[in-house]
């Protein structure tokens, strides 16, 4: 299924979302938190940001290419877990700054570069409900911006929501499931299911959508996790992403005021290093497949759209929770 991430609204916000709908509320091993810890009635903060390189790769239609570098910036607060509720807010950025090569479809169309610096920011209070020791309801709204530097702000805006409920069958096994639901900028909206999962059959081992790095767009993706300490751990994930954003007016007439789409699939490999501070330093490369890049008018009308080579990718993340 498709994760918005850092376009329209859902993906940036997905992973504070995700960890929400845990019950109990999980540590970064996956273990119950001591209620103790968890009664504590001052507010949780979490401060993340991270930067990724995507390298230089072709298109293979049409001609052309593109390189990407991308930010990243997350900032979210909770309240002090109540017997009924907890709440919570985040704010997610994502700066995209595409380099393509000259010549191609997309160029061509474009009457020059397709689309450059693109910029998101996403806004998601939330509220979630405890029924008992097990379930959980979690909601959600996503406010978003999303566009090139120039873009009209009112046109490159979104709206979503969340809606989820998880089990606890024990303190190392959640499953859980859920809807989101988003206006999509010129298209139709999108209602995606959710599925949420956190498990940990043995000590060593963790199978979750939960314990991506804090300001990395995740969700709807999948990471197998090798616990090698408290401070140490190695994963294998990946999750499909989908990126939709307003155009400027630069460029050809049919090209101004129009929509880029930005998909691929990464797959990658995970190192990450926790400081009992609550620091976080998490290194991730790998590489992205079955992506795509689509050009549309300011209607939504498609102009152009191009397939994209597998690339290699590596960034690096830091967050600290206080």
């Amino acid at each position: 299924m498709k994760t918005i991430a850092a376009s329209t609204v859902l993906a940036l916000s997905a992973t504070s979302f995700a960890q929400t709908t845990a019950a109990p509320e999980s540590a970064p091993n996956g273990a119950a938190v001591d209620s103790a810890v968890a009664a504590k009635d001052d507010l949780k903060y979490m401060l993340a940001g991270g930067y990724a390189h995507f390298f230089d790769t072709d298109f293979d239609t049409g001609g052309g290419g593109v390189a990407v570098n991308r930010g990243f910036g997350a900032f979210s607060v909770k309240g002090a877990p109540k017997d009924e509720y907890e709440w919570g807010f985040a704010m997610s950025w994502e700066g995209s700054w595409y380099s393509f090569q000259s010549g191609g479809t997309l160029a061509t169309i474009a009457g020059g570069t397709p689309w450059g610096a693109v910029q998101s920011l996403n806004l998601a209070p939330s509220a979630t409900f405890k029924f008992g020791e097990q379930w959980r309801v979690t909601t959600a709204l996503i406010l978003g911006l999303a566009g090139e530097n120039s873009a009209d702000a009112w046109d490159s805006a979104t709206i979503g929501g969340v809606v989820a409920a998880s089990y606890a069958f024990s303190k190392d096994f959640v499953l859980g499931a859920g809807v989101l639901a988003a206006t999509r900028i010129e298209d139709d909206a999108l209602v995606i299911p959710q599925i949420i999962v956190d498990w940990k059959p043995c000590k060593e081992f963790r199978l979750t959508n939960m314990a991506g790095p804090e300001a990395y767009p995740g969700g709807a993706g999948l990471e197998a996790i090798w616990l090698m300490s408290d401070e140490y751990e190695l994963a294998l994930g990946g999750r499909y992403t989908y990126r939709r954003f307003r155009l400027d007016d630069d460029g050809a007439p049919a090209r101004a005021g129009g929509v880029g789409t930005d998909q691929g699939l990464p797959i990658w490999i995970r190192a990450t290093m926790r400081a009992k501070c609550g620091a976080r330093l998490d290194l991730v490369g790998g590489i992205q497949v079955a992506s795509e890049m689509q050009l549309d008018d300011a209607a939504g009308n498609e102009l152009a759209s191009v397939d994209v080579e597998p690339n290699p990718f590596l960034g690096v993340f830091a967050s600290w929770r206080f």
